[in-house]
């Protein structure tokens, strides 16, 4: 999950800081440079944000043609200044991103050999294999391939060696990575996002291609092989959280004109990507909060486009052994693209020789790549480590999506059709009316934040809007939060609530209100703190203050997912921030999850 960046370049420390700033949604446990500076390796790393090394560096300036950087997601050691990247060993110096399952036994021989390490990282034991080869006269090409085939798990390599000849190498298996050609310099990292203005041509290499970056060429080692670039396509503009106190502040607030604009030929792109007719199954595989999304597209497509659909959790799905179907559609949902588990499912699945679909937010991720076509959510970048507009934008897709099926298969009337088309066309206007309400959520957020644990309750379509609500608060808070279907409290939970266990629920007008009503009861009856997402049809029969309750205006029963994510989001926002946490970078999470 950490992010790399690598440049060869006049004054490679310039693009490498600038880099890491727009990867450090990837991890900002700690951070570290190395600039090969007069013909050696100068290293700098700090413990925390990637402010602590800007300072670092301002103090103590280093420059040079050659350099790598790493802001790290702590995986194998604590989040300390000895375990932070890059790690060296004698002419080598190395970032990674990924896990190497096999470091321990590694490193046992590397210690008989003699070596020395400092940190517990599973990364060190890469530069001391590399430089052990070269120690045995190997090329630099020939070390690095050496101690690339003995390691087992994942891994996107930065390494930068010295000697005779300075140059910069890059490797991936199973992680992301991508290499770019500019007019000032040549470029290698985690994501197109962290590469900049003058990286106009992008190269996605395959597993186990080792590229060679030097101030004369990018060239793949080992092959005869012309590197054929592509033009970049991410936007490489500094983006600002504007008069917004944060990203994900922002990123709520763009929802509006988001949905807005995918109002706009609503079924047509969904045509072209697939064809429902002869479907007799769609399974959708995510994790976290594409996992709630694609919970809520199970319910629409089977009322909808009455089509089976199975759901699947992207870390457990190739480990079930699931049996695919010769006319099964197997969609992979995730805002990067670049999601560890479901990459790993996704290919998988087209082992099995699976239909598939990616629906992602980046159109060049390496699961947008690999499937075999492709839907894009158009969310935008997305800085904020709790996903919010993604999340909005999925279910956009899926709503579209549904509504193509229904129509292609006959599964129900035209008019119903165009009823659902126009109840989609009021999102953007209901959006911003719960928008412009922000104060009152605050109000009841309050309240709410005054506990250390909360129950989140929700019924059919509005129990994935529970799950949601109950993971942006644990998220962003760290508040501890439950979410169930509200027919599962008398099967366990209930065991939880009174008076200290407050119970928040999901609970505007729609065919299931009369059942959760009774639930409502339920929780009342055990004295349990209590606030409600409703309308006014809902607030007549409970007995709440303003802060307790939140209205929602009459809002189709089709659309209500969308709309009653919004004051989940704010209510998860403002609970945060009366907390004073960071609500943009949370502890141990990173936006992009790339490892297993």
């Amino acid at each position: 999950m950490c992010g790399i960046i690598g440049a060869v370049a006049d004054s490679a420390i310039t693009p490498v800081i600038a880099g890491l700033g727009k990867l450090e949604y990837r991890g900002y446990d700690s951070s570290g440079i190395s600039i090969l500076q007069d013909e050696r390796i100068e290293t700098r790393k700090v413990r925390g944000k990637l402010e602590n090394l800007k300072q670092n560096l301002l103090q103590q300036p280093i420059d040079g043609n050659f350099g790598i950087g790493h802001t790290r997601w702590a995986t194998h050691g604590r989040a300390t200044k000895v375990n932070a990247h890059p790690h060296q060993c004698g002419p080598v110096s190395v970032v990674h991103n990924g896990i190497i399952e096999n470091y321990l036994l590694l490193k046992k021989q590397l210690l008989q050999w003699g070596h020395t390490f400092h940190s517990s990282t599973d990364s060190e034991v890469i530069p001391h294999l590399i430089n052990h080869y070269l120690s045995l006269n190997m090329s630099q090409e020939e070390a690095i391939d050496k101690a690339i085939r003995q390691l087992e798990g994942s891994y996107a390599l930065g390494i930068l060696i010295s000697g005779e000849t300075n140059n910069l190498f890059s490797i991936k298996q199973g992680s992301p990575l991508v290499i770019s050609q500019g007019n000032e310099g040549f470029y290698m990292a985690s994501d197109a996002l962290a590469l900049g203005e003058d990286a106009r041509k992008i190269y996605y290499p395959n597993d186990n291609e080792l590229i060679k970056l030097n101030k004369k060429e990018i060239k793949v080692c080992c092959k005869s092989k012309t590197i054929n670039f592509i033009n970049n396509s991410c936007s490489n503009s500094t983006i600002t959280k504007g008069s917004y106190n944060s990203f994900m502040e922002k990123e709520i607030h763009q929802q509006v004109d988001l949905i807005k604009s995918s109002i706009v030929d609503i079924q047509a792109v969904v045509y072209e990507k697939i064809n429902f007719k002869n479907l007799s199954k769609i399974s959708i595989v995510a994790c976290g909060t594409s996992y709630y999304a694609a919970s809520i597209a199970k319910f629409w497509l089977e009322k909808y486009a009455l089509i089976n659909v199975e759901i699947d959790i992207a870390s457990e799905y190739r480990y079930r052994s699931p049996i695919i179907n010769k006319n099964e559609l197997i969609i992979f949902v995730s805002q990067s693209g670049e999601t560890a588990d479901t990459f790993a499912a996704l290919k998988y699945a087209k082992s099995k020789n699976a239909k598939t679909l990616a629906l992602v937010n980046v159109s060049n991720s390496s699961i947008a790549r690999e499937a075999d076509s492709v839907l894009e959510i158009h969310a935008g970048p997305e800085i904020g480590v709790a996903s919010t507009k993604a999340f909005t934008c999925q279910l956009a897709v899926f709503y579209k999506m549904s509504l193509a099926a229904a129509e292609h298969r006959g599964a129900i009337k035209p008019f119903e059709i165009e009823q659902l088309k126009t109840n989609f066309m009021k999102t953007p206007q209901l959006i911003s009316g719960i928008l412009e309400r922000s104060a009152e959520l605050k109000n009841l957020s309050k309240k709410l934040c005054e506990y250390s644990n909360a129950l989140f309750l929700g019924r059919g379509t509005l129990t994935p809007i529970a799950q949601e609500g109950a993971l942006k608060l644990k998220e962003i808070s760290y508040i501890h939060a439950e979410a169930y279907a509200a027919g599962e409290l008398k099967h366990g939970p209930i065991a939880l609530i009174d008076e200290n266990m407050p119970v928040v629920v999901v609970a505007p007008k729609d065919s299931l209100s009369e059942k959760l009503l009774s639930n409502i009861q339920e929780v009342q009856a055990r004295k349990a703190p209590l606030f409600i997402i409703g309308d006014s049809y809902i607030r007549e029969y409970v007995n709440l203050k303003d802060d307790e309750f939140f209205e929602l205006p009459a809002i189709p029963e089709s659309i209500l997912p969308i709309l009653s994510v919004i004051p989940m989001q704010l209510l998860a926002l403002h609970c945060a921030q009366l907390l004073g946490k960071n609500v943009d970078q949370p502890r141990n999470l990173a936006k992009s999850v790339t490892v297993e």
